[in-house]
């Protein structure tokens, strides 16, 4: 018995045998393309976040320095103290994530 030339191939090429590769394989690059992406839109939702909370946490910064006696020296360490924007943007940074905590 000789195989004719128009004779069909017994077996199919791995790709077409298996397709569950290439959906794999596809899924897996998705993911790794998506993966800058979502990080890409968390960071500039925060900055968004940020900006829209900077003003309130600024005027709270500013009515503390107006208080007098708010801030008492704690015994044994050097007062640290920042500018009234960096005071801000610390309160700020540090409530944010709360607002995702569910």
């Amino acid at each position: 018995m000789s195989a004719s030339p128009t004779a069909p191939i017994p077996f199919a090429p791995l790709s077409d045998r298996h397709p569950r590769v290439r959906i794999t394989e596809s899924l897996a690059m998705q993911r790794s393309m998506t993966a800058p992406m979502r990080l890409h839109q968390e960071a500039l939702q925060f900055r968004l976040i940020l900006a829209a909370t900077y003003p309130f946490f600024l005027a709270a910064a500013v009515a503390q320095r107006l208080v007098p006696g708010h801030t008492a020296p704690r015994p044994g360490l050097v007062p640290a103290r920042r500018s009234v924007f960096g005071e801000a943007k610390a309160m700020a940074v540090s409530a944010i994530p709360f607002a995702f905590m569910g």
